[in-house]
């Protein structure tokens, strides 16, 4: 008879290598979300001409397809916490952000109504999605924690801005936030990438706040 009793369990940590199983598909994910972040930049700051919105837009809804097999991904391997940004990313940015684009540029065509504060205010909703995960990323690499919190004030801010809650002029601001959530999702592409093929670049894997260890794990090595 075991041992163990249901008041006082013991845990095991057991290793298991060589197991097959889904690749990590995060730098193709970083690297959507950082052409979005730059076109949203480029577009603000008024580096392109008429018709970007719903150039912009048919980008949102191109990359809801990748955005969703990534999280499924993350899903499968176990990995909540990034399926379910994903996942979100998937659907704000892409199908809501993108339709939301397309309609605002063929209602400016053809004088059908359409009121963009509804996007808006969904954009808020996800970037305040963003801030309140930051605490939980207080323990992951710095890179983590800074891509969440300049995506979520750019993406807020222009959720702000949409909902005509602050004044245009407060999308600059969103617009150079999301700019640097770019440069540092990139940077993180080639890290990722290089790291795939052994060479190592540091993602600044000292955590803000050092994780604790949980308390009555015992690991033990288990021999084939």
């Amino acid at each position: 008879m075991s041992d163990l009793k249901p008041d006082n369990p013991k845990k095991y940590t057991v290793a298991l290598e060589g197991m097959p199983g889904n690749g990590d598909p995060v730098p193709t994910l970083n690297l959507i979300f950082a052409t979005l972040c730059f076109c949203f930049w480029a577009n603000a700051i008024g580096l392109l001409g008429e018709g970007a919105t719903l150039a912009i837009g048919v980008l949102q809804v191109a990359v809801f397809v990748g955005y969703t097999i990534g999280a499924i991904l993350l899903f499968n391997r176990g990995n909540a916490f990034g399926g379910n940004v994903f996942l979100v990313f998937a659907t704000f940015f892409g199908t809501i952000g993108g339709f939301s684009n397309i309609m605002l540029a063929v209602s400016q065509m053809t004088g059908i109504p359409f009121d963009y504060k509804v996007s808006g205010i969904c954009f808020i909703v996800s970037g305040l999605f963003l801030l309140f995960a930051l605490p939980g990323l207080l323990t992951a690499p710095k890179t983590d924690f800074l891509c969440f919190l300049t995506g979520g004030i750019g993406v807020l801010g222009f959720g702000l801005t949409g909902a005509e809650i602050l004044p245009p002029v407060w999308n600059i601001v969103a617009a150079w936030a999301l700019f640097i959530d770019g440069v540092i999702a990139s940077y993180c592409v080639v890290a990722l990438m290089l790291g795939f093929c052994g060479i190592e670049l540091t993602l600044g894997t000292k955590p803000f706040i050092s994780p604790s260890e949980p308390e009555g794990v015992e690991e033990e090595a288990v021999n084939a």
